[in-house]
């Protein structure tokens, strides 16, 4: 029975699924109504006295029983809104948009009382993280606790959702002194559907697969949701290793909520294998993040009793402590930790259909549901019951995060925009997302030996609540406790942007000027005036790439430059690296036409204003030093006609986060293309394809060589360099481990451990990087990489083809074992080879990995636009 005010109860023994009961509500009369829960299996709730009947059930809206098929985000939609319209307890408010155009929305439910007064707890709230030291034990003992309760970020992990349906009845309907005083002490945030396009995907399909009487056989095809699945979203992205990153529209209003409020506790209810039970935090011990304190995770224990009683209550299974852990704060469940909140995660065992046959019996969706819908309870239940402990833990968090920022000699970071400011703006964009504050440089400072002029930098303050998020976010890590990682190892966000953010240890005031309040990109540039004879194009930011399709796109014949040069500007020598791009104002074509310089002309002011580039008036093909600008070391650029090889047996990861990158983020078309179809489809239309990895058939690759060879630019990523090898199109040999060796004469239950920790999981290395070479230009030589890998080649073909090697020291953050670390040295990152008249480029590491990996995306974008340049 659920109450909040029963004591614990002690844990059952674990035993079987709970056996499905037959459906009830279809029979119900209205006297019941108001006494039971309108869903497809009894579910006891003590201390309900009635349901309000002025508060709809979820089946008078959707139209269904919950539990009884798959409902779709409009409907939903629909039931929120529809209980906020006639419930004092719930207020509905649409906190973004996904790429599809659907609504995300969020309840805040609380009683009517403090929905009156919202706004001042809401400012109180903000004091324990903004003011701790204002905040006494007094204080919080009037304050109520907030709870962000989210559902289904994986959208077909559907059940979550479902149960949060139910969840607002029971907060809207429920009467009884026990729910009230529940509420009058709490403010709950409740996130109904994490990924509505996701859920859209996946929902759809098992509804139009099912008939009237729904199988449990796993081979009828609502047991089989099609490629790529509901789990991503629109652009098949893990929206649940977002959080962090902030990359998606998704996550950037759900991160406004987040912080707007600071819950101290975030549930994440998700699903995994049927075969499995229920599990709730703690995690695996050993692999909690140094950066999250202890009381954490003893909040998470005392917060896992409640959900051990509530489960025990309905004879449900469970489990805790293994499987799964709380590292990577880029994950729901972890991103709380380093904000003073408790994260929880839940996985319930997944029917995925109604109805799914497994090992120790029949499994259905109502089942799945209830068991979300419990915990729902038990963590309001748990919020209630510790509500001064979490308040004052988080408090005392970040009163604590000052004191380590004050103990420190760092004073401050200092973020150089000198060297491509538009990655670095992006880069503190998102950290203003998670209310870190910024400042302008207001003189000139040497840091780390490095010079920089006021005005050209941002200075982060260590003295602000969330330097231990700032920490968490930028540092290099090489020493664990563990050497098994449920996700990645590490994610230095310097690193992973190819930023220059530096450590100042002298005195704050001498550097830190009027706080930055706006994070619009800017910065583009425009010297010489109205050129007339051409533009120089600057290989050196990151939207480059899409200022230089906007004259392809508008016909205008550019070339690339591939030696350094000078050119005059205003009476100066200006000095250009490889990689420029010459925009003539007229083609052979149309010679001294007005209408088409104008037209270059304004394309020009178009990419300063909007791509942020730095573009040279050139007035005169002539210069002082290097090749003229009409020179033989020259290349016409062709303009990419791109496709993206997707569909069954493909990684939908690496195919999304291509199709995001050069549809989304640089406003390209693209065409996606089922990979079975390469045998058929008519190649020619384009001279560009990006290969995931995945399975090829015969017929595809054979169509795909000949294409190759014919003179297209063949893109493989990650994971695709055996493949490329096997077709002879590089010349590489494997560099494995010899695990007989390593593992020899351990036990049997020490073995899974020895072979994962050689597994490279998920961390950052550098890599030596010939910028001479097309595909390198304008990038650093020495390049970080995120490898997420476990395969590793040495390059064996023809001298010049190795565009990029790891280092001789190539760790930069990360775990890797001491036998691997031995190999990587001068092991294969980037091949350039050439197969015919074409060009093929394999990229041995995550280049758009989860789309913040902007240092390598430029690299990935060099291979689209001067792949065929070599």
């Amino acid at each position: 029975m659920f109450s909040f005010g029963s004591g614990m109860h002690a844990p059952s023994k674990r035993g079987v699924l709970f056996v499905l009961g037959l459906l009830f509500l279809s029979a119900l009369s209205t006297s019941v109504y108001a006494q039971r829960l309108p869903f497809a299996m009894e579910m006891p709730l003590e201390g309900v006295d009635s349901f309000n009947p002025a508060i709809p059930t979820p089946e008078e809206v959707i139209g269904h029983v919950v539990g009884t098929q798959h409902t779709l985000p409009h409907q939903v939609e629909a039931y929120y809104r529809a209980v906020a319209a006639v419930s004092d307890r719930v207020v509905v408010t649409e906190h973004a948009r996904s790429y599809e155009g659907r609504p995300l929305i969020h309840a805040i439910v609380t009683s009517e009382a403090n929905h009156d007064r919202l706004a001042s707890i809401q400012a109180q709230q903000d004091m324990l993280s903004e003011a701790p030291e204002r905040v006494s034990d007094s204080d919080i003992k009037s304050m109520p606790v907030v709870v962000y309760q989210g559902y289904s970020v994986h959208g077909n992990e559907a059940s979550g959702t479902e149960a949060a349906l139910l969840y607002l009845y029971y907060l809207a309907a429920a009467e009884g002194d026990m729910i009230e005083n529940a509420l009058s002490q709490s403010v709950l945030i409740v996130d109904p559907m994490l990924n509505p396009d996701g859920r859209d995907r996946f929902a759809d399909w098992v509804n139009r697969m099912r008939g009237r009487s729904g199988t449990a056989d796993s081979q009828d095809m609502e047991h089989s949701e099609p490629w790529p699945g509901g789990r991503t979203n629109h652009y098949w992205f893990d929206l649940n290793r977002d959080w962090m990153v902030g990359q998606h529209p998704e996550s950037v209003g759900r991160l406004e909520v987040f912080q707007a409020w600071r819950p101290q506790i975030l549930t994440d209810h998700h699903e995994m294998g049927g075969a499995s039970t229920f599990f709730f935090q703690p995690g695996i011990p050993s692999r909690k993040h140094p950066n999250t304190p202890d009381e954490n995770v003893r909040l998470t224990e005392a917060i896992a009793g409640y959900h051990a009683a509530g489960l025990d209550a309905i004879g449900s299974s469970y489990f805790s402590e293994e499987g799964y852990d709380d590292y990577f704060y880029g994950k729901g469940s972890a991103y709380p930790d380093i904000n003073g909140s408790v994260g929880i995660l839940f996985e319930q065992a997944s029917s995925r259909a109604l109805r799914s046959e497994m090992p120790d019996g029949e499994l259905h969706y109502a089942f799945t549901v209830r068991n979300q819908f419990a915990t729902s309870l038990t963590t309001l239940q748990a919020a209630v019951g510790l509500r001064t402990r979490l308040l004052t833990y988080q408090r005392d968090f970040y009163k604590e995060s000052r004191e380590m920022a004050k103990k420190t000699n760092q004073s401050a970071w200092v973020l150089d925009l000198t060297r491509d400011r538009t990655k670095a703006q992006l880069f503190a964009q998102l950290f203003e997302r998670h209310r870190v504050a910024f400042y302008k440089l207001s003189s000139d400072v040497t840091v780390e030996g490095k010079a920089i002029k006021s005005g050209s930098a941002y200075v982060i303050p260590t003295d602000q609540p969330q330097y231990r998020l700032i920490k968490s976010f930028t540092e290099r890590t090489l020493e664990y406790q563990d050497s098994l990682f449920y996700d990645v190892s590490t994610w230095t966000l310097p690193l992973a942007f190819d930023v220059d953010l530096y450590e100042y240890s002298g005195k704050l005031s001498s550097i830190q000027g009027d706080r930055v309040t706006s994070f619009e990109l800017d910065g583009g540039s425009l010297v010489g005036g109205k050129a007339t004879h051409s533009y120089l194009l600057r290989w050196d930011r990151f939207f480059a790439p899409r200022a230089l399709y906007r004259f392809m796109e508008a016909g205008i014949n550019v070339r690339l430059t591939n030696e350094p040069f000078s050119v005059m500007v205003d009476g100066k020598k200006v000095w250009f690296d490889r990689g420029t791009v010459v925009i003539p104002l007229n083609g052979r074509d149309t010679p001294n036409s007005t209408s088409d310089s104008q037209l270059v002309h304004d394309l020009v002011a178009d990419a300063v204003r909007q791509d942020y580039v730095n573009i040279v008036a050139a007035n005169t093909a002539m210069t002082p030093d290097g090749p003229e600008l009409g020179g033989q070391s020259t290349s016409t650029l062709q303009k990419p006609r791109i496709a993206i090889a997707a569909g069954s047996g493909t990684n939908s990861g690496q195919a999304g986060e291509a199709w995001h990158a050069i549809s989304e983020r640089f406003n390209m078309p693209v065409s996606l293309v089922e990979a079975s179809d390469f045998g058929s489809a008519d190649l020619s239309r384009y001279n560009t394809i990006v290969l995931p990895s995945g399975g090829y058939s015969e017929r595809s690759t054979n169509a795909l060589l000949a294409w190759t060879r014919g003179g297209g630019t063949l893109i493989v990523l990650t994971g695709g360099a055996s493949w490329a090898s096997q077709n002879g199109l590089i010349d590489v040999e494997p560099i494995s481990v010899d695990m007989d060796s390593l593992t020899a004469g351990l036990p049997y239950h020490l073995l899974d451990e020895a072979r994962g920790a050689q597994a490279i999981g998920g961390s950052i290395f550098e890599v030596d990087l010939d910028t001479t070479h097309p595909v390198g230009y304008g990038l650093n030589p020495k390049l970080p990489v995120f490898y997420d890998n476990s395969s590793l080649y040495a390059y064996t073909g023809s001298q010049g083809g190795l565009l990029g090697a790891f280092s001789s020291t190539p760790l930069l953050s990360g775990y890797l074992s001491k036998e691997r670390l031995a190999q990587l040295g001068g092991a294969a990152s980037v091949i350039a080879t050439r197969s015919g008249r074409g060009h093929v480029i394999v990229f041995m590491n995550e280049i758009n990995h989860r789309a913040y990996w902007m240092g390598t995306q430029r690299l990935f974008f060099n291979g689209i636009f001067f792949g065929s340049s070599y």
